[in-house]
């Protein structure tokens, strides 16, 4: 199972550390988690975890799921004070680290999950992810995530993106009002301005006429009983589905789309609907190809660190 290492899911509050490896396997274990609020820097956190599991001078290779772009030396993460220093890390762990997006860690993460971990939404059932096949991972909670995993000979490879930035296409009248909505109040419109927690937010003040709710869950719970909130979930299912086709056809992910984060997992009923699948296929020129593309959501959220340690396995 390879030498000791360390594996981090580094987010914009928190940081989770683990141990991945040697004897006991990938399976992340001695997990510990570090508040952005209670340590100056990201490598003061770092000590301090390795000084807890009596690691402090050992050598050890690593890898960090970050909520930003990996690029460069120095990574920014998104709505943190934080900053990481890929050369600093080094000083302390005697290892160069590997950095990937936390976007590209979910979707390795599915090279070691069981099947009872899927969810299959309609259409074909999902099939194992492995190499051979290109799939596609679609992340919705405080923001909007995209990776890919890209076959590459005996080995399947993580592509990074900021497709959640991508231009957002109003193609129905709701869709249009919420355009509009945001248009007004000066927003750029971005796909993430409605895959998102706060795109759900958002999608119900359109649609409500500007009334707010405080949180998600105030909006899904309305399903049905109340008009908005219900034209409001309606909009973001479908319009997630046919982002999911558009993704789909740019990765040539024809082996699957995955789903995971919080919002999906509360919109399991809506994604299931075939309004859903009905939007992902709705591409004239390749309806049939993406209605033989299985679907599936994701039924765990510990995936950035299982899916850092898959990466150690990947390399």
């Amino acid at each position: 199972m390879g030498e000791l290492a360390l594996v981090a899911d580094i987010g914009r509050q928190s940081v989770r550390f683990g141990l991945t490896g040697g004897d006991a396997g990938l399976e992340p274990r001695d997990v510990r988690r570090f508040l952005v609020s209670e340590h100056p820097t990201f490598t003061s956190a770092l000590v301090d975890y390795l000084t807890a599991v009596n690691l402090r001078e050992e050598r050890l290779p690593s890898v960090l799921a970050v909520a930003g772009a990996a690029r460069g030396d120095l990574i920014n993460l998104t709505g943190s004070r934080w900053y990481i220093s890929l050369a600093g890390v080094e000083a302390v762990l005697r290892v160069p680290p590997r950095a990937l997006n936390e976007c590209a860690a979910n979707a390795l993460a599915l090279t070691l999950l069981p099947a009872s971990a899927l969810t299959p939404l309609h259409g074909p059932a999902p099939r194992a992810v492995e190499p051979g096949g290109n799939y596609v991972v679609i992340g919705t909670g405080t923001g909007l995530g995209v990776a890919a995993l890209i076959s590459a000979g005996d080995r399947i490879v993580p592509v990074q993106s900021e497709a959640g930035h991508m231009s957002f296409a109003a193609t129905t009248p709701d869709e249009r009002k919420f355009a509009d909505f945001c248009a007004r109040k000066g927003l750029t419109l971005d796909v993430e301005l409605l895959l998102s927690a706060p795109g759900l937010l958002l999608a119900y003040e359109a649609l409500s006429d500007g009334q707010k709710l405080a949180r998600p869950e105030d909006v899904t719970r309305g399903i049905g009983r109340d008009p908005a909130a219900t034209a409001a979930v309606r909009m973001f299912t479908e319009h997630l589905g046919s982002f999911a086709g558009d993704l789909a056809m740019a990765f040539g992910a024809w082996d699957g789309v995955f789903f995971t984060g919080a919002i999906a997992r509360a919109l399991l009923p809506q994604l299931s609907d075939p309004g859903f699948r009905r939007r992902m296929e709705s591409k004239a020129a390749f309806r049939r190809q993406l209605s033989e593309v299985p679907a599936a959501l994701v039924n765990r959220n510990d995936l950035e660190l299982l899916g850092a340690a898959a990466a150690l396995g990947n390399a």
